[in-house]
């Protein structure tokens, strides 16, 4: 007995969707046999030239796109038929170019426009971009080269440059292509069936590669080839080159390469972030089990997280009530202030202390490292400075350079890390004499001195050592300087937060700071304060604070 089987038969849709694209070109192309004189027009040129320059600087601006993808993702997968692309694209952008610029009606490109050169540009442009696709066509998909794509391009350069002079400068040496009053001669059209065959061959292997592939970019190609074609066929019927068959194959071009430069651009640029995609979405699988594990383990995380913050915070409020209030008026001196921690606790400090009736001390210190570890330097410096708070002798504690001293001393007997280490500017201001003697400890930060006459001066004659853990090696000498201060005077302290001697640790310019205390010199303090911060403000919008911000602002007034 003899059974039969049911044999499905499985169609390629792309197959499906090439063929009715290809009847649907061949019937457009047989209405307009039919009825091409019924709808033959000769457009205005100024018209026609508006849509022919638009349309094709579209075409360049796309082969020009080609090139760039092909040319640049050659570098990373140096595949062969790349380099026949980007130097196809490349010639072909230009000669269109050429084309645009030299066609009948347009201003010309070195020489007068004509309809010759226009045409002959035209027809040496199709003939390189056939070769081109059926070149790129028959390199094997997966072969790969390395050579260097330069040279390519140089000698790409050289064609074109050979093609425009010969063009522009020696036309005749070209057989005529088309004659006003006749029409394309026979010679054009040979050569525009001759860009048809060649354009239906690389269709054919592209489709070869499909089916050995099946990646529907080549079906793709074969689309865009299927609209050169007709292209091409529209322009073996046009009998002036403003008629309505050159706008149809313009258009037709147009078509074209967009769908070519769509099927490299998905090849080259968007399939790789797809399939990055597609490996993104199967880990994002594997992760949401490994979530189900670890989610105990992220609430005890998340509850330990939550307790240090809280502590940070606390630090953060004690730490800040050490400091001096923000606005601080001693006598003929009113002293203004500001804080800004980068994280929850600070390595920067400051304090203003009366040293007796006549002497006012101050200091401004910038301790190495962030959070709770220099916030704890920054209490063993107010410790140890400020003569409220510990037992060094009055006498002493009227020199400026004896204090660092007496700190650095200090320092050394602690137990903190060798690496730990304290920058710090000490002050002293006699209210009686008007002088403000200084000393400098490896601050990097010089306080700007704005007189009452608005002149700037940098109080920077004063350097020494920072306070770190050499006790055992070495002394250093502490040098104090002193200006003398008037009335109306101001001083400007501040860390190198603010302003830092390295431009990556900058966060505003010192130029920006001395605009801003000039500007604002007949002010009160408190109004240059609220300058200063609202500059901070607008600076962090686009650039992180990543350094403590501190300045004092002192400001020398009449005697009440």
């Amino acid at each position: 007995m003899l059974t039969l089987k049911n044999k499905s038969i499985n169609i390629d849709k792309n197959y499906v969707f090439l063929f009715l694209l290809w009847l649907g070109l061949l019937i457009i192309f047989q209405l307009v046999g039919i009825y091409g004189e019924k709808w033959y027009v000769v457009f205005e040129t100024q018209s026609f030239l508006y849509y022919h320059t638009f349309l094709e600087f579209f075409t360049i601006v796309i082969y020009f796109s080609i090139f760039i993808i092909t040319y640049y993702t050659y570098f990373k997968n140096k595949r062969a038929r790349l380099i026949v692309f980007f130097c196809t694209f490349f010639i072909v952008g230009f000669v269109d170019f050429f084309h645009t610029m030299t066609y009948s009606g347009m201003p010309g490109f070195f020489v007068d426009a004509s309809v010759p050169i226009a045409t002959t540009y035209w027809m040496i442009g199709r003939l390189i971009f056939a070769i081109g696709m059926l070149g790129s066509a028959l390199v094997p998909v997966n072969k790969l080269v390395i050579h260097n794509r330069f040279y390519y391009v140089l000698a790409s350069l050289g064609i074109i440059f050979s093609i425009f002079y010969l063009v522009s400068y020696h036309i005749n040496l070209f057989p005529a292509m088309f004659i006003e009053g006749q029409g394309l001669t026979t010679f054009k059209i040979a050569l525009e069936y001759i860009v048809m065959l060649l354009l239906g061959i690389a269709m054919l292997v592209f489709l070869r590669d499909y089916r050995d592939t099946k990646n529907v970019v080549f079906i793709q190609i074969a689309v865009g080839l299927s609209f050169g074609i007709f292209c091409e066929v529209s322009f073996t019927l046009y009998s002036n080159v403003h008629d309505s068959y050159n706008m149809v194959g313009h258009i037709y071009k147009v078509i074209s390469s967009y769908l070519i430069f769509r099927a490299i651009f998905i090849n080259n640029l968007d399939s790789p972030y797809i399939k990055l995609s597609c490996a993104t979405d199967k880990i994002k699988k594997y992760a949401e089990n490994l979530e189900d594990l670890v989610q105990e383990r992220t609430k005890a995380l998340e509850d330990a997280n939550e307790k240090i913050i809280k502590d940070l915070q606390y630090a953060r409020r004690i730490q800040q009530s050490l400091l001096p209030p923000k606005t601080l008026k001693l006598g003929n001196v009113t002293f203004v202030s500001e804080f800004i921690p980068c994280q929850n606790v600070s390595g920067d400090f400051y304090d203003i202390y009366e040293i007796d009736d006549e002497n006012i001390g101050i200091y401004i210190a910038d301790v190495a490292g962030h959070g709770p570890s220099a916030a704890m330097m920054t209490i063993f410096t107010e410790r140890v400075v400020a003569y409220k708070n510990n037992t060094f002798i009055k006498s002493e504690m009227l020199g400026c350079q004896e204090t660092l001293h007496h700190l650095y001393t200090e320092f050394n007997k602690s137990n903190f890390p060798i690496e730990m280490h304290i920058a710090i500017l000490n002050g002293i201001y006699n209210k009686v004499t008007g002088v403000f003697s200084y000393c400098s400890a490896g601050m990097n930060t010089a306080p700007i001195l704005l007189r009452n006459s608005g002149e700037v001066e940098m109080l920077d004659k004063s350097q020494g050592f920072p306070i770190c853990k050499l006790g055992g090696v070495f002394t250093p000498e502490y040098l104090e300087a002193q200006v003398q201060l008037y009335a109306g005077d101001r001083i400007v302290f501040y860390t190198d937060g603010l302003i830092g001697n390295f431009n990556h640790n900058t966060f505003l310019q010192e130029e920006t700071l001395q605009k801003i205390l000039y500007g604002n010199k007949n002010s009160t303090a408190a109004v240059l304060r609220k300058d200063i911060n609202q500059e901070i403000r607008s600076t962090a919008k686009t650039k992180s604070i990543e350094d403590d911000i501190t300045f004092l602002i002192m400001d020398i007034t009449a005697d009440s």
